[in-house]
């Protein structure tokens, strides 16, 4: 490999949840469809996101927040990076059905999104599994003029439900796109993602 690239570490871990929290938060997800709002971008570019999302779930944020920050000291550990003092987790609930996707972006390169150090992706979905796709991809990274862009290599994760996924949010990803026969919104990938501030 160049030796300019420099290799992109996540750490996956598997059922993060307990069965039982994972079971209510489907419920809760599914009484909520009517809530789901169609996703946007800081950019707000068009064709580059497709998806749904329910910004305020309290219970279930703090339920998340509570798990990640009983993870941290390992989250470092794994990923070989120095420890800091997080500020806030921040949290969304989203939904890929049909034709969904997000093309190729980071998530910390606007001025309102600096202090976001880790992206989390937790997964979850009805079993039996109802769509193929949605894989995250995370790419290798090289340096150009003084910025991070991503390379030609990368690592493709599979959304196993109940895991969860932890990179460096300046990281160059994109989800693939999502094939959901039915559309039915119960049969979505299911993610609570978000990002662990500095």
């Amino acid at each position: 490999m160049n030796s300019d690239i420099l290799v992109s570490n996540y750490l996956q871990i598997d059922d993060f949840l307990t069965r039982e929290d994972k079971k209510r938060l489907l419920n809760y997800v599914f009484a909520e469809e009517a809530e789901f709002v169609p996703t946007s971008t800081s950019t707000d570019e068009t064709n580059y996101r497709r998806s749904s999302v329910l910004y305020s779930f309290p219970d279930f944020a703090e339920l998340m927040s509570d798990r990640i920050y009983s993870s941290l000291s390992t989250i470092f550990n794994k990923l070989e990076l120095p420890t800091f003092e997080s500020s806030h987790i921040e949290a969304q609930l989203t939904a890929h059905n049909e034709g969904n996707y997000y093309k190729v972006h980071n998530d910390n390169g606007s001025s309102g999104t600096a202090t976001r150090e880790l992206t989390y992706v937790y997964y979850f979905y009805r079993e039996p599994k109802s769509f193929l796709g949605g894989e995250l991809v995370i790419y290798d990274s090289k340096i150009e003029n003084g910025y991070y862009t991503n390379a030609e290599s990368f690592k493709t994760i599979e959304p196993r439900n109940n895991s969860i996924v932890f990179f460096q949010s300046r990281y160059m990803h994109e989800v693939l796109p999502v094939n959901c026969p039915s559309r039915s919104f119960q049969d979505s990938r299911f993610t609570i993602n978000g990002w662990i501030h500095r």
